[in-house]
């Protein structure tokens, strides 16, 4: 059977960046899991960081929106320092075609009533992410909690949380 498409919302997509910009960097294991744990607001073992990569193989989709915030560092971040590598080095990445970035204009999204309720509850980039998935019939992957619980129970699309998933038995 054949795994769906993963859209990949902010948190994934810069777990995903981080993770590539140290591999290229050849980041020590405690610079690795230093810059992670502060992304990911929690420890992110190797065995994850592995399960994550071989998860990427997969077709993935962002959308701009998602890069957009991906890329907009904090400058408290731990990446803040080295922000113009680190979007150089994720620019290559997200150019380089593991993840396809799919438009998803307001105004598209705005012509259902039902994306248009979840920009004014969760804002643009969850609706786009969502919306993007269900016209690709694909597994979103987020961090947000709250959108995580607001439709992952008959809502009609699949939306799991990063961590959950990479505890899931492949």
């Amino acid at each position: 059977m054949q795994k769906p498409p993963i859209v990949m919302d902010t948190g994934p997509l810069l777990t995903y960046l981080a993770i590539r910009y140290l591999v290229s960097r050849d980041a020590a294991k405690a610079r690795r899991s230093h810059v992670l744990e502060e992304i990911r607001g929690r420890a992110f073992n190797e065995n994850e960081q592995e399960r994550f990569l071989e998860l990427m193989k997969q077709h993935t989709f962002t959308t701009a929106h998602a890069v957009s915030e991906a890329l907009n560092l904090r400058e408290t971040s731990a990446l803040s320092r080295e922000k113009e590598e680190f979007r150089r080095n994720s620019l290559e990445v997200l150019v380089g075609g593991a993840i396809s970035e799919i438009a998803c204009p307001i105004e598209e999204i705005c012509k259902t009533e039902d994306f248009r309720h979840l920009i004014c509850l969760h804002g643009l980039t969850d609706a786009g992410v969502i919306f993007v998935a269900s016209r690709n019939k694909a597994l979103v992957l987020t961090d947000d909690g709250r959108l995580f619980s607001s439709y992952s129970a008959d809502s009609g699309h699949v939306i799991e949380l990063l961590d959950n998933f990479l505890r899931e038995p492949a």
